[in-house]
């Protein structure tokens, strides 16, 4: 099993320990082949936030060249790690600004034949914040979240006690997490899961000028025929199916309401609302 770790940290510092050691222990379970990627290596630069990616397609971005040799490597493993440390109660600035390039996946998912495995190195306090941008984008984009844990590594030494209970837990996680890579059971959906897809559908479907890169995917996969229920074929709950397609009709009306339907159809590609001028 290829797994690649991609690392929003320093290659010396504590995060780097955790998943090392986490390496360690998983492979007492599992036969992997590990590659560590660190996303500043990548020297990808920070997202201008010219919507590019989503309105026009990933190609368009300013700074595919570099986001896509890391998607490439994802695409190229089995599972993937993302890790980070907490900062000012969030991932890292490298590793959002990553997350950032790549949000389209979370428009036009890929990685569906993946797990993913999340590595937080952080206190309980920084806990919800930091891996809610991992997790989103994960599931998001397709992946089947493998499991999460995250461990407290104060930058000064711990008694021995202290790193004994640290190192159970990453072990624990290592057993419970190998459990779930070797599993052939279909990722299981989640209700979140099913509502983006009907709400992206519907969107791409009004604005097709606009989210041309979406309606190109949603048409390409057969989205908008009436028995497709998800991005892929799986197994999708009927009340998850009812919920969402009811969602798509609320979508569509508030959408509609608020939206002036006949400069809709003038705009191709990003629309800037002025606030001056009546509007306009």
């Amino acid at each position: 099993m290829k797994v690649l770790a991609v690392m929003g940290c320093s290659k010396f510092g504590n995060t780097t320990e955790i998943v090392k050691y986490f390496i360690k222990s998983l492979s007492q379970k599992v036969d992997i082949q590990v590659e560590y990627l660190y996303v500043a290596d990548a020297g990808i630069e920070f997202c201008v936030g010219c919507h590019n990616c989503i309105m026009l397609g990933e190609k368009k971005c300013p700074h595919y060249q570099k986001v896509r040799l890391v998607e490439e490597k994802m695409m190229s493993a089995d599972t993937v790690i993302l890790a980070s440390p907490g900062y000012m109660f969030s991932v890292t600035a490298v590793l959002k600004n990553f997350l950032d390039h790549a949000a389209y996946n979370c428009h036009r998912p890929k990685y569906f034949d993946k797990k993913m495995i999340l590595i937080g190195n952080f206190s309980k306090w920084q806990k919800k914040g930091a891996f809610i941008p991992m997790e989103s984008w994960a599931s998001g984009a397709g992946f089947d979240i493998a499991g999460k844990f995250f461990i407290d590594m104060m930058p000064f030494p711990d008694s021995e006690n202290v790193l004994n209970k640290k190192r159970e837990t990453i072990e624990k996680a290592a057993f419970k997490i190998s459990k779930k890579l070797i599993s052939e059971n279909p990722r299981k959906l989640k209700f979140g899961d099913v509502a983006v897809f009907h709400t992206f559908k519907v969107l791409s479907k009004i604005a097709p000028n606009i989210l041309i890169a979406d309606n190109e995917y949603f048409i390409e996969n057969k989205a908008f025929d009436s028995e497709t229920k998800w991005y892929i074929k799986t197994k999708v709950p009927i009340l998850y199916h009812w919920a969402g397609k009811l969602m798509e009709k609320i979508v569509k009306r508030q959408v509609i309401k608020a939206t002036d339907m006949e400069k809709l159809k003038n705009v191709k590609g990003r629309h800037v609302t002025r606030l001056e001028n009546n509007g306009n």
